[in-house]
């Protein structure tokens, strides 16, 4: 997957799994800010908060497998 910039987001089911193949950027996680390059992996468990800046190639693997109903923004559940 390119990124180029996320939105902050989370999931309540799925561990997921960063892995860069290209580029460079940080991962906010919960808001702490992770500098990441080609080669840096990144474990984020269900329910940390994150997103990402800069421009990347990642492989991105869920667990288990992530589904679009189990994707949240911050700002919505704020809201329910």
């Amino acid at each position: 997957m390119d990124i180029d910039g996320a939105k902050l987001h989370y999931h309540k089911e799925s561990t997921e799994l960063y892995y860069v193949l290209e580029g460079e950027g940080s991962v906010m996680l919960d808001g702490a800010e992770h500098p990441v390059h080609k080669g840096s992996l990144i474990q984020i468990p269900p329910g940390v908060v994150h997103g990402a800046r800069g421009r990347m190639r990642v492989l991105v693997v869920g667990i288990p497998h992530m589904r679009d109903d189990d994707l949240f923004f911050p700002e919505e559940s704020l809201l329910s």
